[in-house]
């Protein structure tokens, strides 16, 4: 529904003009759920709870999150620029959102799972999305690097610091975020790995096996980070 009202923009339209549309979306989306989500409470007898404002892909053409990013001007999800049209996208549907509805929680933004989302996919085949960008854009977005497959014989080391950083990330930007990656048993990076149904499919991603072992395994605590320092 966001992109195909984007579609009707036209492309020279500043991004002021962009952030209103989507705002206005998904005030309508969310109105629409938050009446329904009333009658559904009420016929149940129960009190109604909150409206989770994440726009949630599917692997179904037409249904991305990546997508929207690229009807917004990008030509290609992962490029320079991704990070900047997602945090304008986040943050124009939270907006949106908070005003068509009484109780808003959940994790309320959109997610960017790579398998879950065909224009991701598409994305990732063309080399223009790659693990580094990936956890770039999870800097201002919900949850974290989503659903990418990555090679089986990944050391377990380079997956702790992978969560590491993401953490890192959490921390830093009091937001939540997450790992979900899958290695591939027996396959290597350029191969395709299908999961069936929503779980969709991808190519499994290369990462970095530059070693992080002496880091990890110092074991131990990384500090809570500092958020202010105010007398």
């Amino acid at each position: 529904a966001v992109r195909a009202a984007l579609a009707k923009l036209p492309k020279d339209a500043p991004l002021d003009q962009v952030a209103e549309l989507i705002k206005r979306t998904a005030f309508k989306i969310t109105r629409m759920g938050q009446l329904v989500g009333n009658l559904a409470a009420r016929e149940l007898g129960v009190p109604f709870g909150i409206v989770d404002l994440s726009l949630a892909p599917t692997p179904a053409i037409g249904d991305s999150v990546a997508n929207i990013l690229e009807e917004m001007g990008l030509e290609s999800c992962g490029q320079c620029g991704t990070t900047a049209a997602l945090a304008l996208l986040n943050d124009a549907v939270k907006k949106g959102g908070v005003m068509a509805s009484n109780h808003v929680g959940g994790l309320s933004g959109a997610f960017i799972p790579v398998s879950e989302d065909d224009g991701m996919i598409q994305a990732v085949r063309r080399g223009s999305l790659c693990m580094e960008k990936l956890e770039a854009m999870t800097a201002v977005c919900s949850v974290g690097i989503d659903m990418v497959v990555i090679p089986g014989d990944t050391p377990a080391e380079v997956i702790s610091a992978l969560i590491a950083d993401e953490a890192a990330i959490g921390m830093v930007n009091s937001k939540t975020t997450a790992v979900r990656v899958i290695p591939a048993i027996g396959r290597s990076a350029g191969e395709e790995l299908d999961f069936g149904g929503l779980l969709g499919y991808a190519p499994i991603l290369p990462i970095s096996k530059y070693s992080p072992k002496v880091f990890i395994d110092r074991g131990g605590r990384i500090p809570a980070p500092m958020q202010a320092l105010k007398n």
